[in-house]
């Protein structure tokens, strides 16, 4: 949502949707900024229309312009599994959707078939698109650039896929828009699939999929589908049960023979022997019926670093430690020395230790009220308790895990030095923006530092503020993008991008500030 998920929530709030705010921070960009145009005063309102799907009045449904209400968790079939779990986590139906509910499946199918229906009137022949993208991470562009050169500068020759983002030429064709979304094309039988530099071919597992599926008129958990148009069949996708078979059919952690010819792959790339790890469990097949009869182990799998087989749990790095499997690094081994240009220039080579940041010289305490009658202290945001992001935490049973809200917890003498006592209301704020919430007054943590559980959201104990006199905000109001410019470093070894993984996402936030004062009066 964008309250739980945009750092700097509020500027999102003034620039994107141009909507009120909790920020009194001035703009800083003018005289700064070199390579983009500065506009005075900076745009507010940058969207016309924002489109949600939700199944809740969370900080994105309250600011968009549509919502499609969306099925809730036990009114889905789906599959819901990281890594990082050594389990195959399925979502049951056990009811339909309510109302005009769908699921995310079937909204995207939806809007997917209205846009076939439309195309012939605009588009009716396949269009080309080009394409830009970044020099990314686990692939050969970590060895595109050992020096930093710009070509818009003048500096190198501009050369796609080297010192420029990759080009490519596609084809988008929007008759058939719906009828590619509900089949699994004839590309990746082509080009196989990829995950975190793991290539796996699957020509003969697609194939499979042709064999053993039917045309069949409803959805079956136990087999795949077929669809046919086109003078071609295709794997059906056309309903999450179709694409959740499909999916457990190609992927190595529930297949054993692809998890086998992946390791087949690794070992060529590596050089290490890695194949045994799946030989015992080749025959090892999962659909969806069978992770929503009982619960099912995943298979150890290349594309990730633990090993699970014989019912170990999840751990991460195993087969680089134990099976020598290559770290993902220039070196193959564990680095503690950074040699690019801009980790040297920035004093980053070497790990060393950096002392807090003086709360006056980070920027965010300069128009707010700062006064004896209030803290100022270092703020953190680690992952909640209770929830995982900003759901599954917001109903009666979970919150009475923690007061009923998320609570600031703040050192028991701080709290002391301003009369604030366990479980008072408090403001947490700063120029960036105000938080309203309880005070958990605590010796264990470290004084001069306040600690927020992070993903507050604006669906309960959301009171007003007296310092800004509109309603708080949540965890990322009190945050702004900060940037560590070695990030954007990129096309050499592991500092290269990965969407949601690396690069300039502008999560430092652990060197906020923010003032803290007892609320006077408690205003919903």
């Amino acid at each position: 949502a964008i309250q739980s998920s945009a750092k700097g929530h509020e500027f999102f709030l003034r620039h994107y949707l141009g909507t009120h705010d909790n920020a009194v921070a001035p703009e800083r960009a003018k005289d700064v900024v070199r390579t983009v145009r500065y506009r005075e005063p900076a745009p507010r309102g940058k969207m016309d229309l924002v489109i949600d799907i939700n199944f809740r009045m969370d900080s994105s449904a309250l600011y968009s312009d549509i919502v499609l209400p969306t099925a809730f968790w036990y009114e889905k079939n789906d599959v819901n599994t990281t890594d990082l779990h050594s389990f195959i986590h399925p979502l049951g139906e056990a009811a339909p959707p309510a109302w005009e509910a769908k699921t995310d499946w079937d909204i995207f199918k939806s809007i997917a078939q209205k846009v076939s229906e439309l195309a012939p009137l605009v588009f009716p022949q396949p269009v080309k698109d080009l394409v830009a993208t970044p020099l990314m991470h686990d692939t050969p562009d970590e060895l595109a650039q050992t020096r930093v050169l710009d070509w818009a500068e003048g500096e190198t020759e501009p050369v796609p896929g080297k010192t420029m983002p990759h080009l490519r030429v596609v084809e988008r064709d929007y008759v058939n828009l719906y009828r590619r979304f509900i089949s699994l094309g004839p590309l990746i039988r082509q080009d196989g699939i990829s995950g975190n530099g793991v290539h796996i071919n699957v020509e003969r597992f697609y194939d499979e999929l042709l064999k053993l599926s039917e045309a069949a008129v409803f959805p079956d958990p136990w087999r795949v589908r077929s669809i046919e148009w086109g003078g071609q069949r295709y794997p059906s996708l056309e309903d999450p049960v179709d694409a959740a078979n499909v999916l457990l059919h190609l992927a190595p952690e529930a297949n054993g023979e692809v998890a086998y010819q992946a390791f087949k792959e690794e070992e060529e790339r590596t050089g290490v022997p890695l194949a045994d790890l799946a030989e015992p469990y080749r025959g090892h097949r999962v659909c969806f019926a069978d992770i929503t009869r009982q619960p099912r182990r995943t298979l150890t799998s290349p594309c990730w670093t633990g090993i699970v087989n014989e019912g170990r749990a999840y751990s991460a790095w195993c087969m680089n430690v134990e099976r020598l499997v290559p770290w993902r690094t220039l070196t193959g081994r564990q680095e503690l020395y950074l040699d690019h240009e801009w980790y040297l220039d920035f004093d980053e080579a070497l790990p060393t230790f950096k002392p807090k940041l003086d709360w006056r010289k980070t920027g965010d305490i300069i128009n707010s009220r700062v006064d004896d009658k209030c803290l100022i202290l270092n703020y953190i945001t680690p992952h909640g308790k209770w929830n995982i992001h900003s759901t599954y935490k917001d109903n009666h049973r979970m919150l009475t895990l923690s007061r009923g809200m998320d609570p600031v917890w703040i050192n028991d003498k701080d709290a002391e030095r301003v009369g604030i006592k366990d479980n008072d209301w408090v403001e947490v704020y700063n120029d960036n923006g105000v938080v309203v919430t309880r005070a958990c007054v605590s010796a264990r943590i470290q004084p001069g530092t306040c600690l927020y559980y992070h993903a507050v959201e604006r669906t309960v104990y959301i009171p007003k503020s007296q310092e800004r006199g509109r309603r708080g905000g949540g965890h990322n109001s009190v945050t702004r993008t900060r940037i560590n410019p070695v990030e954007l470093a990129g096309g050499y070894a592991q500092f290269t991008y990965g969407f949601n993984y690396w690069g300039p996402i502008g999560i430092m936030t652990r060197d906020t500030h923010v003032c803290i004062r007892k609320l006077e009066k408690l205003e919903w």
